[in-house]
C-alpha cells in the first residue's frame, strides 16, 4: 500500500508500506519482577527465586523485603536501600545478606534476585576481543576525518 503524505497542498508519495489495525499490535514485555512468597531466610529466597527465573524466561527479577526474613518486627528504617545476588550466589554471598537481614536497621531494605551470572572467566573474552579488534585495525585503511567526509559524499 502506497504511503502518501499531504505537502505544501499536494500529495507526496513516501513509498510502500503495510498497514496494521490496533487488533494486530503486540506490547513486547520484557520481563517482570517476581515476589518470593513465605522464605524463612535469604537461602531459601535463593533457592526459590532461582527456581522462579529458571520456570519462567519472563521474570528478570525476583525481590523481597530483608524484614521478612528476619522473623521480627519491623522497624520501618534503611527504607530504599537494595541488596542485588546472583541466582548462583556464592555461600559466602548468602551468609553476608543474612548477617545483614538480621540486623534491625535493615527492615525494610530490599533484595534482589538476578539472573545467574556466567562463571566463565570475561578477561579471557575481552582479551580475544581486544586482539580482534587490534588485528582489524592492522589491517584496515587509515581515512583522515576530511578524506572520509568526501568519500561517503560521492558515493
Amino acid at each position: 500500500m502506497k504511503i502518501l503524505v499531504k505537502r505544501n497542498n499536494s500529495l507526496v508519495n513516501l513509498g510502500e508500506g503495510k498497514i496494521y489495525s490496533k487488533s494486530q499490535l503486540r506490547l513486547n514485555e520484557n520481563g517482570f519482577v517476581a515476589t518470593a512468597p513465605d522464605v524463612k531466610n535469604v537461602r531459601q529466597f535463593v533457592t526459590q527465586g532461582s527456581k522462579m527465573l529458571n520456570q519462567n524466561p519472563n521474570v528478570k527479577l525476583v525481590q523481597n523485603q530483608m524484614g521478612q526474613m528476619d522473623q521480627q518486627k519491623d522497624s520501618s528504617t534503611g527504607e530504599g536501600l537494595k541488596v542485588s545476588l546472583p541466582a548462583n550466589a556464592t555461600g559466602a554471598q548468602i551468609s553476608r545478606v543474612q548477617n545483614m537481614a538480621s540486623r534491625p536497621e535493615n527492615d525494610d531494605m530490599s533484595i534482589d534476585l538476578t539472573p545467574a551470572t556466567s562463571n566463565t572467566s570475561s578477561d579471557s573474552s575481552s582479551i580475544a576481543n581486544e586482539s580482534k579488534i587490534y588485528e582489524m585495525r592492522k589491517n584496515s585503511i587509515p581515512f583522515t576525518k576530511k578524506e572520509l567526509h568526501k568519500f561517503l559524499r560521492e558515493i
